[in-house]
C-alpha cells in the first residue's frame, strides 16, 4: 500500500471521528481536521473533495451543517456558500 493510500485512509478515518466526536467534544472533532490537514500537508495528499466541505480551512473547525456553518445556495451563479460561524471563513463551490 502506497503512501498517499495509506495518509488518505487515516484521513478519512479522522473524519469519521470527528462525526462522532461533534456532539460531545466538538473541540476532539477540530483537533481531529487539525491532524487530518497536518497528514495531507506532509504526505502531500490532497483531501478528498467530499470532505473538503466539512472543515474550516482558516481556523481548522470541523463543520456541522447548521451548528457551527451556515450554508447558502446562490442559483443566480449557481453556488453552494458555506460560512463558519466561528471565524466568518466562506467557501464557494459550484453546482
Amino acid at each position: 500500500m502506497g503512501q498517499e493510500k495509506i495518509a488518505e485512509e487515516r484521513i478519512r478515518i479522522l473524519f469519521n471521528q470527528a462525526e462522532k466526536q461533534f456532539d460531545s467534544e466538538s473541540e476532539l472533532s477540530d483537533r481531529y481536521m487539525e491532524l487530518a490537514q497536518r497528514i495531507g500537508e506532509r504526505t502531500q495528499t490532497t483531501i478528498p473533495a467530499n470532505l473538503k466541505k466539512h472543515f474550516c480551512s482558516n481556523c481548522d473547525s470541523y463543520w456541522r451543517h447548521g451548528d457551527n456553518c451556515r450554508v447558502r445556495i446562490d442559483s443566480e451563479n449557481q453556488l453552494i456558500k458555506y460560512k463558519c460561524k466561528l471565524c466568518g471563513e466562506e467557501k464557494k463551490y459550484g453546482y
